[in-house]
């Protein structure tokens, strides 16, 4: 099963984030659409790499948000182009620690212990976590004890 992640062409905000595009994340795909893949049992698709939750189909780093309450989004969407929500199927399935919410704009999207889940748009290898603490409210989220 697919989801899409609508990705804004706000470039001015890119500009003045200092961002640039996911490229690692969406390829040379300049639709604004994404597809993200379930995996078969439609549980978080996560996993842990240099001691932080990444997801596990491309292994970039994930990260929440101060701001956001218990499975609720408060990144709009001129924040969602520099912090691109991880988008969860309609079907997902709350596994632990992990559940997927509906945001305002009708999609799904995975929280850990009820808190958003998000790439940044700078992160473009692996392991890279430059959008820890910045601003000191986005977070990398250490790996969880199980």
């Amino acid at each position: 099963m697919k989801n899409t992640i609508m990705l804004s062409a706000l470039t001015g905000v890119l500009a003045l984030t200092g961002c640039s595009t996911l490229k690692n994340v969406v390829g040379n795909d300049t639709s604004g659409m994404h597809d993200v893949h379930s995996t078969t049992s439609n549980a978080a698709p996560v996993t842990s790499k240099n001691s932080v939750l990444v997801d596990s189909k491309n292994h970039m780093t994930l990260y929440t948000f101060d701001k956001d309450s218990m499975n609720k989004s408060e990144c709009g969407s001129a924040c969602l182009v520099a912090w691109p929500a991880f988008l969860a199927p309609n079907n997902a399935q709350a596994s632990g620690q992990f559940a997927s919410f509906k945001r305002e704009d009708g999609k799904y999207q995975w929280a850990v212990n009820g808190k958003p889940l998000y790439f940044y748009a700078n992160d473009k290898n692996v392991g890279d976590k430059h959008g820890d603490n910045k601003l000191d409210v986005w977070h990398v989220v250490p790996v969880l004890n199980k």
